[in-house]
């Protein structure tokens, strides 16, 4: 009996998962959403007119901050849409007398969205490693020495988004395919595809099939004496993955909040108090530093979750790493902080009159 119970609550979830992330994909919203988070982290290269610091620094920030703030408007936009919208028009009400329970009903919902966070993320995440390779390097090659910027990745990257809005529009005029799911799925595919052929040609578009390890351009030519000759570089700087990983559980504790705030809010005050959260979470510490024990500028730093564990940027710099050992305790804070908000989400929900 429990078995079955928990297999059939396991489907329900699944279902209700599936159906809300294909929704949200849809949304128009979140479409503009994520073209403009992808398209604005890759063109940041191209409008950095001062080099400061490291080669490409500014480009991994402005991608991992483009990631955080977008993803977390798309969190709050899509959470509301997705419990709140369907509460208001009294879907959520038919849906729970199937019957489905409350808790399941809104953990569905928190899955559904993160669904479609995961798959922002990535996308976005694709576009920074693009984008932190299009930036401006010093490039050291027989016939050339200077600063290169990657125009044939930035090319690729721009085209790939247009390219797969034009199949998408295509699939929905003649096959009546949904627009939004294919183009939603289709950039994240896109930018993939982009950070994966940027391997086989130099920054200043030599392939190395042709120029080998002469095309390379990183000025020591002892790199590549094992080699015969340089076909696929992957001149990636995949020190980055770690800090976007830590970035994704942030927004995993914003879907949890969001989900949580739209079983009584609607999108525009869920968004506000996640902003608001965000603000706190990332100044809490440096606000309550020298505080008394007691006072009440503890409180942001005691009572909202610390977003500044899953903000290391900084540590990415002059080549430093982040240890998984850090992303794994950063993962365990963040499903706690989950579970403390989806806890609060299904007591709120438990309680509301779904008319």
């Amino acid at each position: 009996m429990r078995k079955t119970r928990f297999f059939r609550t396991a489907k329900q979830l699944f279902a209700i998962a599936s159906t809300t992330a294909r929704e949200s994909m849809q949304e128009p919203v979140a479409f503009l959403i994520y073209v403009c988070a992808v398209l604005i982290t890759v063109l940041v290269p191209v409008f950095q007119f001062n080099r400061f610091s490291e080669a490409g620094r500014l480009a991994r920030d402005s991608g991992l901050s483009t990631m955080l703030v977008f993803g977390l408007i798309l969190a709050a936009g899509v959470s509301g849409r997705a419990v709140a919208g369907e509460i208001e028009s009294g879907t959520a009400a038919a849906i729970i007398g199937k019957p489905v329970s409350r808790i399941t009903f809104l953990l569905a919902k928190a899955l559904g969205v993160f669904w479609v966070i995961t798959i922002f993320w990535f996308g976005v995440l694709c576009a920074t490693l693009s984008a932190e390779r299009i930036s401006a390097r010093f490039v050291t090659l027989p016939d050339f020495a200077g600063y290169v910027t990657d125009y044939l990745t930035l090319a690729f990257a721009i085209l790939g988004v247009g390219l797969v809005m034009a199949v998408g529009a295509a699939t929905h005029f003649f096959r009546r395919r949904s627009f939004g799911l294919l183009v939603f799925n289709g950039i994240a595919l896109a930018q993939l595809c982009v950070t994966l052929i940027s391997g086989f040609y130099s920054r200043l578009g030599r392939p190395f099939y042709v120029f080998g390890e002469a095309g390379c351009g990183c000025g020591n030519p002892q790199h590549h004496a094992h080699l015969q000759r340089v076909i696929y570089s992957a001149e990636l700087n995949l020190r980055i993955i770690p800090a976007a990983i830590l970035v994704l559980l942030a927004l995993a504790v914003f879907v949890a909040l969001a989900a949580a705030l739209a079983t009584r809010l609607r999108s525009g005050a869920t968004l506000i108090v996640c902003a608001l959260v965000l603000m706190l979470g990332l100044t809490g510490d440096t606000f309550a530093f020298s505080a008394d024990l007691f006072s009440w500028k503890i409180l942001p730093s005691g009572l909202l979750p610390d977003l500044q564990h899953f903000w290391l940027s900084d540590a990415l710099a002059d080549g430093g790493r982040i240890a998984m050992r850090y992303v794994i305790r950063a993962a365990l804070y963040a499903c706690t902080c989950c579970a403390l908000f989806l806890t609060i989400g299904c007591v709120a929900f438990q309680n509301r009159d779904l008319g």
